[in-house]
């Protein structure tokens, strides 16, 4: 036998053993990391849930000199996605979309990378001595091609140090935003009620008083009909100029009740509401307005209707400024 026949065997039988071995090598590519993050859950949770931060902590830049985005539902909540393009490369193409969002716990998204297959990539949260435990995998089907197979070997210690370094940034992120108090904007949606309101148009440097005198005739209402409030107490901004602000007041109640010349009874209707918690003195409340202004321009949002404001916590039972906390609400089409 020549030498050269001899080689071609033994090219031909690593060959089969490659190919075989590959076979006995997991088809489904798996990779887990967790992390024990000092911050509240909903801090964590509202950088998952935004793929509008996800360049500020993400291992995977999304954007380079050539790369555009194209936000598929204004890119946040269960349906919000984007595709990613590369301007020199028409075969270049990925998206990612939010497909499961079970709010504070987990995130579950949808990877396309085209011709390179598809893959599940998902968040689990768990509240721990009161920061967060974040839990981040990825499924990927490799194929049956063995070269892929081998190839998941090498992706798997590659992507786990991705998964490593994209926790540490999302860890230094949210404690940060701890630190420096920055807003957290989240999607929320704000249920059905009927209500009891008063509805005036004003000058601002009256508002304080009006509504004080408002929640007094409300609350008298209530009494005389022997109506529980359902809820904490609200106010909606309907329009306003540089002088006037026209403005109401309202006390939620668990039943549709006729009102009188001054109190309405309405229904609120079930909204997706940009929302942020301020926390602070209600002199202060306008800083949370900008922000959501902000959040809602930077997504794509138009307003459905009147801004919001949920008053949760009762001054009379917590004379602390700092602690009281003002939900401040957005309605958006979505």
């Amino acid at each position: 036998m020549s030498r050269f026949v001899r080689i071609i065997m033994w090219v031909l039988l690593w060959g089969a053993l490659f190919v075989a071995i590959a076979y006995f090598l997991p088809k489904t590519l798996v990779v887990e990391r967790s992390a024990d993050i000092q911050a509240p859950v909903k801090t964590v949770y509202a950088q998952l849930i935004d793929l509008h931060r996800w360049d500020n902590w993400s291992p995977w830049k999304r954007r380079g000199e050539n790369s555009s985005v194209e936000y598929i539902n204004h890119g946040v909540g269960a349906g919000g996605g984007y595709i990613l393009r590369n301007e020199s490369n028409e075969n270049s193409v990925a998206s990612i979309e939010i497909i499961e969002a079970n709010a504070y716990n987990e995130v579950t998204v949808s990877l396309d990378f085209m011709e390179r297959g598809e893959a599940l990539s998902s968040f689990l949260l768990a509240e721990k001595n009161e920061g967060t435990t974040v839990n981040w995998a990825l499924t990927y089907d490799v194929g049956n091609n063995p070269f892929a197979r081998w190839m998941g070997l090498l992706m798997k210690k590659s992507m786990a140090t991705d998964f490593d370094n994209g926790l540490v940034k999302l860890k230094a992120l949210c404690q940060v935003i701890e630190k420096e108090n920055e807003p957290v904007i989240l999607l929320d949606e704000v249920p059905e009620m009927y209500y009891a309101g008063i509805r005036e148009t004003v000058p601002f440097i009256e508002v304080s008083r009006e509504m004080s005198e408002m929640y007094s005739e409300i609350s008298k209402f209530l009494a005389q009909k022997e109506i529980e409030m359902a809820g904490m107490p609200f106010s909606m901004y309907h329009l306003m100029d540089e002088e006037n602000i026209d403005f109401e007041c309202g006390i939620p109640i668990k039943e549709n009740i006729e009102g009188n010349a001054t109190v309405k009874v309405a229904t609120f209707p079930t909204s997706t509401c940009a929302c942020l918690d301020f926390y602070g003195d209600y002199s202060n409340l306008q800083e949370g307005h900008i922000a959501v202004q902000k959040w809602v321009e930077a997504h794509g949002f138009n307003l459905a209707s009147a801004p919001m404001e949920i008053y949760l916590t009762d001054p009379q039972q917590e004379p602390d400024p700092a602690k009281w906390i003002t939900r401040i609400c957005y309605p958006v089409e979505r």
